[in-house]
């Protein structure tokens, strides 16, 4: 058998692959990052951790919203609910967590936040005003 080489009929084809392995939980999607290598190693540095869809949906939704609130392009969180279709205490709920401090809202984004941290915790608990105060 003869070794194959690019040509212009059949080019070089490079393939990546990307171990996941997806988890469900009830009330939310994860995605696990599988830490263990195609040689059954892990590395040093590796960090097991798991996205919360719902959460940085919600992060997107009400920073989006927010966005739209300093701009002036809607006047209140009533008018974002009637084009959005939803109840207005849910867009009012779901505006505090741009309150939430920066450096969990990184945490959030990179998945290294508490398991605490969960849209059903931001509905039923009022956010302290104090960045210093959020899940210390």
């Amino acid at each position: 058998m003869s070794e194959m080489t690019p040509t212009a009929e059949a080019p070089l084809r490079i393939t990546t692959r990307i171990s996941l392995k997806l988890k469900r939980r009830p009330g939310r999607k994860t995605t696990l990052e599988d830490l263990e290598f195609a040689g059954g190693s892990t590395p040093d540095n590796a960090v097991d951790f798991s996205i919360n869809i719902p959460l940085l949906q919600g992060l997107a939704r009400a920073f989006y919203w927010q966005r739209l609130l300093d701009t002036g392009e809607v006047k209140s969180g009533t008018e974002i609910a009637q084009l959005e279709g939803l109840n207005p205490s849910t867009v009012n709920e779901l505006l505090r967590i741009t309150l939430l401090d920066p450096f969990l809202v990184k945490r959030i984004l990179e998945g290294k936040h508490s398991q605490e941290v969960n849209m059903m915790w931001f509905t039923r608990n009022a956010l302290p005003d104090l960045w210093q105060k959020q899940f210390n």
